[in-house]
């Protein structure tokens, strides 16, 4: 007969456990050309170059990609700056007021 440790850790090792992420957010869904243009003539959200300088004071570097998307009901700017030494940074902004939300 074996031991109930091994068969214990083999059973879990077994069975799937399902991936929990705690800090989960909304997931993200861009707008294309037209709908950010709608959204900023409506005064949904600010201008993109506001939302460019936001992101360029949280993350210095040149502005290589901006991009206006919907994270559950809100509308955030996700813009990708360069740095100098290359590396790359990627800032989220509240799309009404600019407020940096994270920087990866």
């Amino acid at each position: 007969m074996m031991p109930v440790e091994p068969l214990l850790a083999l059973s879990l090792l077994a069975t799937p456990l399902p991936i929990v992420n705690v800090d989960s957010q909304a997931p993200i869904s861009c707008l294309s050309a037209d709908e950010t243009r709608e959204a900023v003539a409506e005064g949904r959200v600010m201008q993109p170059a506001q939302a460019s300088h936001h992101a360029r004071v949280a993350a210095p570097g040149e502005v290589v990609r901006i991009r206006l998307c919907r994270q559950g009901d809100d509308f955030v700017y996700v813009v990708t700056t360069l740095k100098r030494d290359g590396r790359v940074a990627r800032v989220t902004l509240e799309g009404q007021s600019g407020k940096v939300s994270a920087i990866r």
